[in-house]
């Protein structure tokens, strides 16, 4: 009887070790690095060793490997001209570069903006305008289009303009610009610029009439955003404000 009951067992025993061997043959070895996709009860841990970008303006530090983040972004220097960090402009303001004959880049560059108002003649009253105002180190021009396309142009030797420009505060500033034969600038004289640098330096917001009386009275007006001009004109020259 003990003979039969020690066989049994070791029946059962060896049943045992062939069903635990055959329900691990499909897993993989632990120690030849595979995983197997489909048990989704195994978790890895992986680790990095960050290599970390500098934060940026609008982007925190980030690791270049993981796109793991650290922190917050700097944020801009400025929201009215130039961030001195990125170079983003956020005025009003464009900057441009002037060309030579060939179309190439001569250096010189230049500050722009949009305006936009009325002007009203002898054929028309306040009708749709649009003004131009150019600056760069050596001047301060006006261009005008009449009803939004046609350019205004020197039909004589020169002609001058009346220029009132009115400040944030209420005070008018009075001055004379010049319009040459076939230009399409109206010139500020260089006696009168540095004040008119102190104005768009010093207002947010200034508008602008221009009349001219030469044979036929024209009269346009319009107002100027020049919030951010100190950051933009400090770049086209370079730190050296007027």
């Amino acid at each position: 009887m003990k003979k039969i009951l020690s066989i049994a067992l070791a029946l059962i025993l060896l049943f045992l070790i062939c069903s635990c061997g055959s329900s691990n043959s499909n897993q993989p070895d632990q120690n030849d690095g595979s995983i197997d996709n489909n048990d989704s009860s195994t978790n890895i841990t992986t680790s990095c060793n960050h290599n970390w970008k500098n934060a940026t303006c609008t982007e925190p530090s980030t690791c270049s490997k993981c796109g793991k983040t650290s922190g917050s972004s700097l944020g801009h220097t400025t929201s009215t001209g130039i961030c001195s960090r990125c170079g983003e402009n956020f005025s009003g303001w464009e900057i441009g570069e002037y060309t030579d004959e060939f179309d190439m880049p001569t250096g010189n560059k230049y500050m722009g903006a949009d305006c936009y108002g009325t002007f009203s003649n002898s054929a028309t009253t306040n009708s749709d305008l649009y003004a131009y105002v150019q600056i760069d180190k050596n001047n301060i021009g006006i261009m005008l289009w009449e009803y939004n396309r046609n350019l205004v142009k020197g039909t004589f030797d020169y002609e001058n303009y009346d220029i009132t420009i009115l400040d944030e505060q209420g005070n008018k500033h009075y001055y004379t610009g010049i319009l040459y034969k076939s230009g399409t600038r109206i010139y500020f004289y260089n006696e009168d610029e540095a004040e008119i640098i102190n104005l768009l330096k010093n207002n947010d917001t200034l508008k602008f009439y221009l009349k001219s009386t030469k044979y036929s009275i024209s009269t346009y007006l319009f107002t100027l955003n020049s919030k951010g001009f100190s950051d933009i004109y400090r770049s086209i020259n370079q730190g050296n404000i007027v």
